[in-house]
């Protein structure tokens, strides 16, 4: 309950854990201040964190919840990263937190992969778990050291992109403008000559679309970015507009012609071709890095060995080559 006390100041008066628990009273200089201040204490609650407590009893379930009132409900894929915390917490027999080693976490991966589960999908897994810790302590709902932070992630071998060469390209764009949908050829070329993933080619809107250039928002990082377009393509992607949703017309488009990818790689193709033929046609690694929007230039680096004169030194300048 807030209410106004005689002195002007207003004053919350709640009792967080129902009758018979403790009273939390707190007086403020303005309302909005205590009505944050009563969100906050009744958001700690459901959150599991006791008051006053001698022992941390808290599970690791209670911790996905607080992390997710503090901060996962502000990122995009909080939802979803909150239901496969709580489902990796059940799978790991939800121990208190206060108890739980980087060993429990080792032995549980060890039952993983022996069950199938590949390398990256548990250190994806760890990483989520890790960052909870971490967030919490930063904001100090977490006093203890992260039991995840000295574990290292499994080694994964690094797994070629797949890029379709120019004549799988025309194929491919024969078999979009065959489709029964009407999108599917528009943006399959808008991802192919953008390097858009393909959600953003799916959704973009005609907003997004200024002589002769698109933006994508709304963007995996987060940060908008802009990508010119040749004008002939740019007249008829806008005519078009809006989209329909045609990733299933894409998968058997793809099918129809023919291409055989690599698992997993079917979402990634449009941008890993535009990525792949972008350097070898010349174009500069620090550019692509900005049309893909990548944060870190070591994501870009991955098509950094298709330059045309990549490792020309090695013809040049090998134990063999003298006099040649």
């Amino acid at each position: 309950m807030i209410k106004k006390l005689p002195s002007g100041r207003w004053q919350v008066d709640i009792q967080p854990g129902g009758r018979g628990q403790k009273r939390v009273r707190k007086s403020f200089d303005t309302k909005g201040e205590a009505l944050r201040f009563e969100r906050w204490v009744i958001a700690r609650q459901e959150a599991g964190e006791d008051w006053n407590p001698k022992q941390d009893k808290r599970t690791l379930t209670d911790l996905v919840k607080l992390w997710y009132v503090h901060h996962g409900h502000a990122l995009k894929d909080g939802e979803s990263r909150k239901r496969k915390l709580n489902a990796l917490a059940e799978r790991l027999g939800n121990p208190r937190a206060s108890h739980f080693t980087s060993g429990d976490f080792a032995a549980y991966r060890l039952v993983r992969l022996e069950e199938g589960l590949s390398a990256n999908t548990l250190n994806h897994e760890q990483a989520y778990l890790t960052a909870v810790f971490n967030e919490l302590n930063r904001q100090g709902h977490w006093k203890g050291e992260n039991p995840m932070g000295k574990l290292r992630k499994l080694k994964i071998d690094e797994t070629e992109l797949a890029f379709l060469d120019q004549e799988q390209i025309n194929r491919l764009l024969e078999e979009c403008k065959a489709s029964s949908n009407p999108s599917l050829y528009h943006v399959t070329r808008l991802a192919l000559a953008t390097g858009a993933r393909w959600s953003e080619a799916e959704k973009i809107q005609p907003s997004a679309f200024t002589p002769h250039r698109v933006t994508y928002t709304a963007t995996k990082s987060g940060k908008n970015r802009s990508v010119p377009m040749d004008k002939k393509l740019y007249e008829e992607i806008t005519e078009n507009l809006p989209f329909q949703s045609c990733y299933s017309a894409f998968r058997k488009a793809i099918e129809r012609a023919g291409i055989k990818l690599p698992k997993g790689q079917l979402t990634h193709i449009c941008r890993h071709t535009f990525a792949s033929h972008f350097i070898m046609n010349g174009g500069h690694i620090l550019t692509l890095q900005k049309v893909l929007g990548h944060s870190d230039l070591k994501l870009t680096m991955r098509y950094a060995h298709l330059a045309p004169d990549c490792f020309f030194e090695v013809i040049r300048a090998n134990p063999l080559s003298e006099g040649l």
